[in-house]
């Protein structure tokens, strides 16, 4: 039996009318993930990008949950999980985490749902375990070496710069100018909206997992081109690439590599969505997703 990863109101920020959800805790050794297991019925598994948290799955778990069992954790260092300074916040080790949470729960049958930095982290899951995955939908992600893209690089340089490190590590406001551009139009989104997503990083050592995870965009290439190299074992799920078309960098170009390796994959383009298509377009996501659950 999972335990309860808070009190009444740990969170005096937390805004549990968009995300009522009852949080629970897994022991990673490493620190406290907090993950949401709502509704009952056959299993769906979020996993969830950077700089954000499983707040971003709130409103399809709320429309699910009367017909599945959803799960969508916050990998340590991001949402309501631990945030220590001695995490290992490298994607391995967040894949590692994710396995050990998912074979606590003994999930089967699973529809796994990744997006973003969550992309290679969950589908290496699904390579390693593909007896336990039923159908997988990718959002805007990758799963390739990033060593020639463009945006990576300058966001390499970015990151690697001193200044730049303390700024981002130091001064509160600093995340809020990175989550606007991912998406389409940032006044369609409430402010309160906005603010959930940045609040779990308010504090300087509150932001190191995400800080971590763009630095190691490419130092981790060899690793993401090593799953890359076995895209070819998910052509045995039946897929969908649900893909906000209006992303800077995860843009068409990225998902004609996804339908390249995967040509069988029902794809659904959201034309006026960016990466965050939850909440640019939440209906017409809500409906692709159903049809293909359906």
């Amino acid at each position: 039996m999972a335990t309860l990863v808070r009190p009444p109101d740990p969170h005096p920020w937390l805004n549990v009318v968009e995300y009522p959800f009852l949080t629970h805790a897994h022991d990673t050794g490493e620190g406290w993930m907090s993950y949401v297991d709502e509704g009952r019925g056959r299993p769906i598994v979020f996993v969830h990008g950077a700089p954000t948290w499983s707040f971003c799955w709130r409103k399809l778990i709320r429309s699910l949950r009367g017909e599945y069992r959803c799960i969508a954790p916050d990998h340590l260092g991001f949402g309501l999980s631990d945030k220590s300074e001695n995490i290992d916040y490298s994607p391995p080790a967040h894949y590692r985490r994710l396995e050990g949470l998912l074979d606590k729960l003994d999930v089967r049958d699973v529809t796994l749902v990744v997006h973003d930095y969550g992309g290679p982290i969950g589908l290496n899951w699904a390579m390693e375990h593909p007896g336990r995955v039923r159908e997988i939908v990718i959002f805007n992600t990758w799963m390739w070496s990033l060593k020639e893209d463009k945006v990576a690089r300058q966001l390499s340089r970015m990151f690697g710069s001193s200044i730049n490190r303390f700024y981002y590590r130091v001064l509160p406001a600093s995340p809020g100018f990175f989550l606007p551009v991912l998406f389409a139009d940032r006044y369609r989104v409430p402010r309160f909206t906005r603010q959930q997503y940045l609040m779990p990083f308010i504090r300087q050592r509150e932001r190191l997992g995400a800080y971590t995870a763009a630095e190691d965009l490419l130092r981790f290439s060899p690793w993401y081109q090593s799953l890359w190299e076995r895209v070819d074992e998910l052509r045995r799920f039946p897929s969908l690439l649900l893909w906000g078309m209006e992303d800077i960098s995860l843009n068409e170009e990225s998902l004609d590599r996804w339908r390249e390796a995967l040509p069988e994959a029902r794809v659904g383009r959201l034309q006026r969505a960016a990466r965050y298509a939850m909440d640019d377009m939440p209906v017409r996501t809500l409906e692709e997703f159903r049809f293909f659950l359906s």
